[in-house]
């Protein structure tokens, strides 16, 4: 049998959902395989391929990612350490590289392989996770977070973008989840995936799903009178978090005033000593990667016995402390971007994948607000897949 074009950009696309919750290093195999499949079908025959790809090198988010981008590069060279701060662009370069393979390979490919395959990386994520959390926790280690093969922070923020895309596809069930078998498997992963996020312990995934709900219940009436029965599920999830074993990890404790809550006061902190980075630095900031070094200099003293901090844990200040205001204005013209494709993807189509899109990129930006998701390369590759899921032209074939 020959391998068509149209064969290889589906199993690369496959590959590549299935990676992505797992490793980011079969991550980027898969998007090689998907890159080398994008040009042997512009190569060969594919003219819509072409077509895809030169629409996105025009599109408005191209653009903002290549302002982005620049915008790196300048104040890395303006920055602390320019060599240091310029080996950190192939980060930047790499979202441009994964938008224009993954927008080029949906013009052509068989996007209903999708759905499966990330369900099948996540589901295997989540089961190790939840195996990680059952049988290592004990009294000298505590209780052990569900993280898979990374993270734990970034497994969380993919089980969560995971989740929105499942319970999408629950409210908006196409011809290929029609039978009760395939809803059926979606209600159950959708509880695994529940599990695998209380295990896991992100909270600010828990809070950024809350604001998946009321961009949903924004978007559509029908939602809104579903927001209550969401709000007391997410209320159960949060109460059985709170008697979990996970040395001080709760939900009150983000709002507790008590100088003895560290997660609380550290970041406080962090916001104050990127804040003031980004005031000294303000117009390029320190350099991509350079916050250590500015925060050791700004912040001598040790917190929670750690002398040495290279995440703000809040991209918005992150940015502002490394790349100074022209990188936070690139930022929000960036986020804006995919705000606005979402929205009218979700307006224009309603599918499951659309309606995942817009629901999608509200959770992400707040998921942004504790932490650095998007300059985390295997969450934010996940991200654009499922954006440009969404968001992407449909081929005249039935898909997911």
């Amino acid at each position: 049998m020959t391998l068509t074009p149209r064969q290889a950009l589906s199993f690369s696309l496959a590959a590549l959902a299935c990676a992505l919750p797992l490793s980011i290093a079969a991550s980027n195999v898969a998007l090689a395989a998907l890159t080398a499949a994008v040009i042997w079908s512009c190569a060969v025959d594919g003219g819509r391929t072409r077509a895809a790809l030169i629409a996105a090198l025009r599109s408005p988010l191209f653009l903002a990612l290549s302002v982005y981008a620049a915008w790196s590069a300048i104040s890395a060279i303006l920055g602390f350490d320019p060599a240091a701060s310029l080996r950190l662009w192939p980060k930047d370069l790499h979202k441009l590289w994964t938008f224009l393979a993954i927008s080029a390979a949906l013009a052509e490919c068989d996007v209903a392989i999708a759905a499966p395959a990330l369900a099948a990386g996540t589901a295997i994520g989540a089961f190790v996770g939840i195996g990680q959390s059952l049988f290592l926790s004990g009294e000298d280690l505590g209780f052990v977070r569900a993280r898979a093969f990374i993270h734990p922070v970034s497994f969380g923020e993919i089980l969560g973008l995971v989740m929105i895309a499942t319970c999408a596809f629950l409210a908006r069930p196409g011809r290929t989840l029609a039978s009760a078998l395939q809803r059926r498997f979606t209600i159950a992963m959708a509880i695994l995936l529940g599990m695998a996020l209380v295990a896991n312990e992100t909270r600010a995934v828990l809070i950024s799903l809350i604001a998946a709900c009321a961009a949903e219940a924004l978007r559509e009436a029908r939602w809104r009178r579903r927001i209550l029965a969401v709000l007391l599920v997410l209320g159960t999830v949060a109460i059985f978090w709170e008697v979990l074993p996970t040395r001080g990890r709760t939900i009150r404790a983000l709002f507790s005033t008590d100088p003895k809550t560290s997660s609380q006061r550290s970041r406080a902190v962090l916001w104050k000593v990127a804040w003031d980075i980004g005031r000294d630095n303000p117009v390029t900031g320190v350099g991509p990667g350079q916050f250590r070094r500015a925060f050791e200099t700004v912040h001598p003293q040790a917190l929670d016995n750690d002398h040495s901090w290279g995440n703000a844990h809040n991209l918005y200040l992150h940015q502002f402390a490394e790349r100074g205001l022209g990188g936070v204005l690139a930022l929000i013209a960036l986020f804006w971007c995919l705000a606005l494709g979402a929205w009218r993807a979700a307006r224009a189509r309603g599918d499951a994948w659309a309606l995942a899109s817009w629901a999608g990129t509200t959770a992400f930006a707040v998921m942004n607000l504790t932490e650095s998701a998007w300059q985390t390369e295997q969450v934010g590759t996940l991200f654009l897949l499922l954006w440009l899921l969404g968001t992407s032209p449909r081929p005249d074939r039935e898909i997911l």
